[in-house]
């Protein structure tokens, strides 16, 4: 069996950490290596569990992959409690410490500007939902009412007719004011944020909601600026709960979506 070295997170150099436990399974502890300027905690592991033919189908079996990216997560959320940290994706192994000191250091000024501009700053997520038959019918009876007197003058054919055309105009206008929200949410919340990543929307078999999410995003918030971002959530949920929709900020979280890639090349 070949040993590599599986990447959890790094740190900047003069980081107090403590470290303990297991790393990405129950063979091999939780190891710190410091180079280029920064500080890597790793693992050893078995190359043959993330490489090769047989790996691959590992990394499809959702039970042999799920304990281990718990795990993974644990690490980084463990480092970023202590110290910045730059959380790297699951299932970056290197072949030896030379090969991963190696990448550290073409990553060097990638890493160092990386430090920099993320001190002070934790990642947090917003997401906003709609109960959609709640928000259709709230625009929907807002036109019926704009509409009531020319309605009352129909036949009950035209009215039924017309009650129709109004029904899918909601539906139109009720798209059209949810993306003017996701703007204008986006718009709040660039003033507390210093970077902003869209993310995928979810279905609600994902979510575990019966509700539409129609804004998901990954924010970079310094920590000043947190208790703006949820009081701005705050707000938003006061503002628009009588028209079915809700917010919702959660974190702190690691960097995720701001954090550069390093190669595994070696």
């Amino acid at each position: 069996m070949s040993l590599g070295i599986y990447l959890f997170c790094l740190t900047p150099k003069n980081s107090l950490l403590k470290i303990e436990g297991m790393g990405i399974d129950v063979a091999y502890p939780l190891c710190l290596q410091t180079s280029a300027d920064a500080v890597a905690l790793y693992s050893e592991v078995s190359l043959e569990d993330f490489c090769g033919l047989e790996a691959r189908e590992r990394l499809a079996d959702l039970a042999w992959v799920a304990p281990r990216a718990l795990r993974h997560e644990e690490v980084i959320l463990s480092v970023m409690r202590q110290a910045p940290v730059l959380p790297v994706r699951f299932g970056s192994v290197f072949s030896s410490l030379e090969v991963l000191a190696a990448s550290l250091e073409r990553h060097r000024k990638v890493l160092s500007r990386f430090f920099s501009e993320t001190a002070g700053q934790k990642e947090w997520t917003l997401k906003a939902y709609a109960d959609l038959p709640k928000a259709r019918a709230q625009i929907l009876a807002t036109r019926l009412e704009a509409e009531n007197e020319q309605l009352e003058g129909l036949s009950p054919g035209l009215r039924y007719f017309q009650e129709q055309k109004l029904k899918v105009a909601a539906d139109r206008e009720m798209k059209t004011w949810l993306k003017g929200l996701a703007e204008e949410l986006t718009r709040s919340v660039m003033e507390v944020t210093s970077s902003f990543s869209d993310s995928r929307l979810l279905a609600p078999d994902l979510t575990g909601r019966g509700d539409e999410m129609f804004f998901h995003a990954a924010l970079l918030v310094p920590d000043r600026s947190v208790e703006r971002l949820q009081r701005l959530t705050a707000e938003w949920n006061v503002k628009h709960e009588a028209s079915g929709l809700s917010f919702e900020a959660s974190g702190p979280w690691p960097p995720y979506h701001f954090s550069p890639v390093l190669d595994t090349q070696g």
